[in-house]
């Protein structure tokens, strides 16, 4: 089972994206900041993708952290209309946007 991290201060999103993932079979853990995501990863089997909303993070707190995340597994990135930068994420994903939109990455990058 593919295990997907779940990031970001809205906890409503995070908990919707965790009940899809886990309906689809995926292994889903929710976090609400990047700092607590990583702290898991040296542990076990690594997770196979991260999901960042950045819409409420604090501008430029979490651009490091998000580019090293990034060299290790995909990244979806969801981020407000305008925000300037991907930091290496595989995709991006501009707010307003629907849950199937973020599944229908997922499954594009999980795709074994």
């Amino acid at each position: 089972m593919k295990t997907v991290l779940v990031v970001g201060r809205d906890w409503k999103f995070r908990a919707l994206l965790r009940a899809q993932l886990l309906e689809e079979g995926y292994a889903a853990l929710g976090f609400e900041t990047l700092e607590e995501a990583a702290a898991p990863l040296g542990l076990g089997a690594p997770p196979a993708a991260l999901v960042f909303d950045t819409t409420d993070a604090l501008p430029g707190s979490f651009q490091p952290q998000l580019t090293a995340l990034a060299e290790r597994l995909p990244v979806v990135l969801v981020a407000a209309a305008g925000e300037p930068f991907d930091a290496g994420a595989a995709r991006v994903l501009r707010r307003p946007l629907r849950l199937e939109e973020v599944m229908a990455e997922l499954r594009a990058l999980l795709i074994d």
